[in-house]
């Protein structure tokens, strides 16, 4: 590249990707109309180590930079990086440093740092600076418990932390108010997710793991649902991706409708959270029926699920609990219990593969009895007759599931 590219005054855009350059000229710098530059690379070559120039206050238009897979090294970023008072977009994704300049917290004009297969990052540098930051992606960066964590700007949108060796995430990451989307796929250490954010709406992880699955809807049952008339909860929605529902429902099927047959003594004063349930594709309020072993009417509710995500309809699962303790309305029950009800009916308007579990705050020593299915009972009057009681751990409780018909 010759010196002379300086003098290229309206110059706006310079792509000098998949090039040997290994130091750029220094009056680079006075393009100030410049308004992107990339010296991107698919892979870093060892044997050339890049260094960009100090910038010396200059580059004043400058709002993307994408030095990705270019073999930067520690000093290969100039100190004075945080001088790109206009920089938005930052790419450094595929690089070798250990550390980054400190003054990079000083891009107050950052939106986007992508920080993926940096493998030999040791520390991340206060982001406090940072007060437009709403994506950071530091995927597959070999990140372990601790230390990461310690200065994200609450204005964080986006995180993905996809294929690191942490085992558990800091609490702090409950203080990113803004946090809309976490990526923490490929995580095989992950056993348990964190307190959530109050605006996170989507998330992706293992879901083949079972602890992720369960604490994914322990967390969900300690956020508050709105009630917002007499027939009508309104619950929050996780979004996610997954080619099949989790095994870690214990009813699951494809239908416009389910209806689980509810074990004997199912409700377990402080101790039943809700009925944890998932299904794909489009986002749809649907509509939950409580049905008493006799014959009357039993509860219904219309479920608005709310969610803002903006991932496609295809290739999306969304989980969400139906709390009891918001269910319940006592004015209906006439008199019953809980377990004086034995069937759980979901409508879904449309097409759905699901997933259904009864959510309990400790399953380790919980047993429950087993009741025979409405199909075992020969009229309403057999309901009050003495049913056998078996008692089982509840994870190895075989609840019957069947699609509902219209008319049931």
């Amino acid at each position: 590249m010759p010196e002379e590219i300086g003098d290229l005054e309206k110059l706006v855009e310079l792509n000098a990707s998949y090039t040997l350059i290994s130091r750029p000229p220094s009056s680079i710098i006075r393009l100030n109309k410049l308004k992107l530059l990339t010296f991107a690379k698919e892979e870093s070559e060892d044997r050339v180590y890049f260094v960009f120039p100090q910038v010396n206050e200059g580059l004043l238009s400058l709002e993307e930079l994408d030095l990705s897979y270019y073999n930067l090294i520690d000093g290969g970023l100039p100190e004075d990086i945080g001088c790109l008072s206009s920089l938005k977009e930052l790419n450094l994704c595929g690089n070798n440093f250990e550390y980054l300049p400190r003054r990079i917290a000083q891009l107050s004009a950052l939106r986007s740092l992508y920080l993926l297969n940096c493998t030999r990052l040791k520390e991340l540098p206060g982001l406090m600076g940072m007060q437009y930051l709403d994506t950071l992606d530091l995927s597959y960066c070999n990140l372990i418990d601790g230390g990461f964590f310690k200065d994200i700007v609450s204005s964080l949108k986006k995180l993905h932390l996809c294929g690191n060796n942490f085992e558990y995430l800091p609490r702090s990451i409950v203080r990113l108010g803004s946090l809309r989307f976490l990526d923490l796929s490929d995580c095989k250490k992950l056993t348990q997710l964190p307190e959530f954010p109050q605006q996170l709406d989507t998330i992706k992880a293992d879901w083949s793991n079972d602890s992720i699955c369960d604490s994914l809807f322990q967390n969900i049952s300690s956020l508050q649902h709105e009630i917002s008339d007499s027939h009508s909860l309104s619950l929050r929605v996780f979004t996610s991706w997954a080619k099949h529902i989790p095994s870690w429902f214990h009813h699951q099927g494809l239908d416009t409708s389910v209806s689980v047959s509810l074990p004997e003594n199912w409700y377990v004063s402080d101790n039943f959270l809700g009925f944890a349930v998932c299904y794909s594709g489009k986002l749809t309020d649907i509509t939950a029926h409580l049905i008493p072993l006799l014959c009357d009417d039993g509860m219904t509710w219309k479920l608005a699920l709310s969610n803002h995500s903006k991932c496609a309809a295809q290739c999306t699962i969304h989980f969400f609990l139906i709390p009891l303790v918001d269910l319940w309305d006592a004015s209906n029950a006439n008199g019953k219990q809980p377990n004086d009800y034995g069937i759980i009916s979901l409508f879904f308007g449309e097409l759905k593969a699901f997933g259904v579990r009864l959510l309990y705050k400790d399953e380790s020593e919980l047993c429950i009895g087993i009741r025979r299915s409405r199909n075992e009972e020969t009229s309403c009057s057999s309901s009050k007759k003495q049913r056998s009681q078996v008692e089982v751990p509840v994870s190895s409780i075989p609840m019957q599931f069947f699609p509902t018909s219209p008319g049931f």
